[in-house]
C-alpha cells in the first residue's frame, strides 16, 4: 500500500499559534495524486486523516460537540473531501446517513448546501441544531425566560422514559419534566429545537448511565474494579445525587451558546441542513417527502453508513428519544426496525436466497447461520438494504458526480464480512467507477467497535471514492 502522509511534513506547525493552511486547490491536487496513484497500481493507500488535515483541531470545536453521539465520523475526512471538491459549480452535498451531522456541519461552514437523511429522528434534530446560525442574544433571552418559568412551575406532565427508576432520582426527573414543559411552550420551532438538544444533554449528564458507554448501562462500583476506579465512580454518583438540575441546564445552555457564537463569528453565512428523507433507500426533494429527488441531481455524496454488527444506534439514543417524545419506550423497537444496521429482526422464515445477493454472500450467510441463525438473518438484511441504498444513490448522483463512502469490515461469528468489497460490487453494477480506496486506522472516535460476543473489533476504516 502507498502512504501519502509524508507529503505534509513541511506543514506540521500545528503546535504553534499560527498554522499554515493549504489552499483548496492544493487539496484538490492531493486528491488527484491519490487517484492517479490508485489508478496505476489498484492498491489501497494508507492514510492518516488526522495528519493529512493536521491544522483541524481534534476535540471540541465549533458546534461539533454540542451533544454526545456514538460513532461520529472524523471531521477531517469530511473536511478533506469537501475542500477537494470546492471547485464544483453546484455546491450541494448529500449525507443520507447524517448521524450527528458531522458532514452537514463541515459542508455548511465551507459553503456547501447540506442535504441530510436519517432513520433516527434525534439525529435529524441534532443535525438541524448544529447547522443553524442562531441569534445568540435571542438564545440568552429565551434561556432566562425558560429558567424563570421552570422555577415558578410546581408540576409538569410525566415523560415516559424506559426504566426511569434505574436512571434517575425522582426529584431530578420531576425537574427535567418541568424544564421540558417550559421549553415546549416556546413558539419558535428552531429555538425549541436548540433547547431540546440542551435538555437532552442534561438528561444524559445527570442520569446514572455510565458516560463512558454509548448505550445506557447503569454506573456502579464493582469488586473487580481497582480502588481508584471505584473512587471515581462513587465520586460521580455522589455528584449526581447533589446536582442542581436547573443550574446544570444553565451551564449546558451557556456552553452551547458559546459554540454557536464561535461558529457564527467564523462562518456567518453558513446554510442550515435540509432534511430530504428518513430512509437512505428513498430520497426526496421536499421536507414532506412527496416529491422524489430527481435523477442525476446530486454532484457530491459523503456518508458513513451504519456498520453491520458495530453499533446499537437506537439504543444509544434511547433516553433522548424518550425525553424529547420522538419515540416512547414502546416505540423504540419499531423505530429500530426502520433502521439499517439494526440489532433485531421480526421473526420470519429464513431463506438463504432472499434479496438476490451474490452467491459469495449467500455462502457467507449460510456459514454464519450454522453458528447463529439470528446473526445470519441480521447480516443478510443489512446487505440487502445496503444494496438498495446503493441503487438509490446511483440514481440521484449526477454524471461525473462522486460518492465518498466511509465504512469498516468486521467479523460475524468468526466469519469475515467484507463490507467494502460488497459495496464496490454494488456500485459497479450501476456502472459507477471505483476511483480510489483509502485505509485509515480508527483512533477512538466514539465508535463502539465491538458490539457483542458474536462481533469483532473494527480497527480500520475504508474510504471508497466512486464516480458516475
Amino acid at each position: 500500500m502507498g502512504d501519502l502522509t509524508y507529503r505534509f511534513t513541511a506543514l506540521e506547525s500545528y503546535e504553534t499559534d499560527f498554522v499554515e493552511i493549504p489552499s483548496d486547490q492544493y487539496l484538490q491536487e492531493v486528491l488527484c495524486q491519490m487517484i492517479q496513484e490508485y489508478s496505476s497500481n489498484h492498491s489501497p493507500i494508507n492514510i492518516d486523516f488526522r495528519k493529512l488535515i493536521h491544522w483541524l483541531r481534534a476535540g471540541d470545536q465549533l458546534t461539533h460537540h454540542i451533544h454526545p453521539y456514538p460513532a461520529k465520523l472524523l471531521p477531517h475526512i469530511a473536511y478533506f473531501f469537501l475542500k477537494a471538491h470546492s471547485n464544483l459549480l453546484d455546491k450541494t452535498v448529500l449525507d443520507p446517513f447524517c448521524g450527528s451531522g458531522t458532514v452537514a456541519l463541515e459542508a455548511s461552514i465551507h459553503g456547501f448546501k447540506p442535504l441530510v437523511a436519517d432513520a433516527n429522528p434525534f439525529a435529524l434534530l441534532l443535525t438541524k441544531v448544529k447547522t443553524t446560525p442562531y441569534n445568540v442574544d435571542k438564545l440568552i433571552e429565551v434561556k432566562n425566560h425558560i429558567l424563570k418559568k421552570a422555577k415558578r412551575y410546581k408540576t409538569a406532565p410525566s415523560i415516559d422514559v424506559v426504566n426511569p427508576d434505574l436512571w434517575y432520582l425522582p426529584e431530578h426527573k420531576k425537574k427535567l419534566e418541568i424544564l421540558l414543559r417550559a421549553i415546549e411552550e416556546l413558539t419558535a420551532d428552531s429555538e425549541q429545537a436548540f433547547f431540546k438538544i440542551c435538555i437532552s444533554s442534561l438528561t444524559k449528564k445527570i442520569s446514572f448511565a455510565d458516560p463512558a458507554i454509548s448505550v445506557p448501562v447503569r454506573l456502579r462500583t464493582k469488586e473487580k474494579f481497582s480502588s481508584a476506579v471505584n473512587q471515581r465512580i462513587q465520586k460521580r454518583l455522589d455528584w449526581i445525587k447533589e446536582a442542581d438540575v436547573f443550574q446544570e441546564f444553565n451551564n449546558i445552555v451557556n456552553i452551547n451558546i458559546e459554540r454557536i457564537k464561535e461558529t457564527n463569528n467564523k462562518y456567518p453565512n453558513r446554510l442550515s441542513a435540509k432534511k430530504v428523507g428518513v430512509d437512505a433507500r428513498s430520497l426526496f426533494s421536499d421536507y414532506d417527502q412527496l416529491i422524489a429527488m430527481p435523477d442525476n441531481s446530486i454532484p457530491l455524496v459523503i456518508t458513513s453508513p451504519p456498520y453491520g454488527s458495530a453499533q446499537k444506534y437506537i439504543r444509544s439514543t434511547s433516553l433522548s428519544l424518550n425525553w424529547l417524545k420522538l419515540a416512547s419506550p414502546s416505540q423504540l423497537r419499531t423505530l429500530e426496525e426502520k433502521s439499517i444496521g439494526r440489532e433485531h429482526l421480526i421473526r420470519a422464515p429464513f431463506q438463504y436466497d432472499e434479496g438476490d445477493l451474490p452467491l459469495e454472500y449467500v455462502d457467507l450467510i449460510k456459514k454464519i447461520a450454522q453458528k447463529n441463525e439470528t446473526r445470519a438473518r441480521i447480516t443478510q438484511k443489512y446487505l440487502i438494504e445496503m444494496a438498495q441504498v446503493v441503487k438509490e444513490l446511483a440514481r440521484v448522483t449526477s454524471p461525473k458526480g462522486r460518492i465518498i463512502f466511509v465504512l469498516g469490515n468486521n467479523q460475524v461469528c468468526g466469519e469475515t464480512l467484507r463490507n467494502d468489497k460488497f459495496i464496490i460490487e454494488c456500485f459497479q453494477k450501476y456502472h459507477l467507477k471505483l476511483k480510489l480506496v483509502l485505509i485509515d486506522d480508527i483512533k477512538s472516535r466514539g465508535l463502539m467497535t465491538k458490539r457483542n460476543r458474536t462481533a469483532s473489533v473494527i480497527s480500520r476504516e475504508t474510504v471508497l471514492v466512486f464516480e458516475k
